[in-house]
């Protein structure tokens, strides 16, 4: 079975895995979605959440940007508060890394909720000092 996205079809395998890219020495890598969703735990239905989201990390590897795309994706179905949602984006980005042999010496992820009673919440998740 496959689905619709990103002007293509796509096989159900190619969702949910982030394909390295091994960089021929460190930078500075930043990558900014305003359309990564999940379902609000707290409230029963389909309630979600809309999150502007910046994964920021210095490394000698990098993420193929459709991968992350499509893998992103995967938490529009799954019910998560953002807190949780930040720390599981953090982790896979490092497993990347350790996937690939390669290393990641900084990471931060923030996450920016779209209003909601009108309170905005922030959640930064963070390894080392991105520059």
């Amino acid at each position: 079975m496959s689905d619709y996205m990103l002007g293509r079809e796509v096989d159900e395998s190619e969702i949910g895995q982030l394909t390295p890219i091994p960089l021929r020495e460190q930078l500075m890598v930043s990558f900014q979605s305003l359309e990564v969703q999940a379902l609000c735990p707290a409230v029963a239905g389909i309630q979600p959440d809309i999150y502007d989201c910046t994964i920021t990390f210095v490394a000698d590897v990098s993420v193929e940007s459709k991968s992350l795309k499509l893998w992103l994706t995967t938490f529009r179905d799954q019910r998560i508060f953002a807190e949780d949602l930040a720390i599981e984006i953090g982790n896979k980005i490092i497993d990347l890394g350790v996937q690939a042999e390669r290393t990641i010496d900084a990471i931060q992820i923030v996450l920016v909720q779209n209003i909601r009673g009108g309170i905005v919440e922030t959640v930064t998740y963070q390894i080392g000092e991105p520059r």
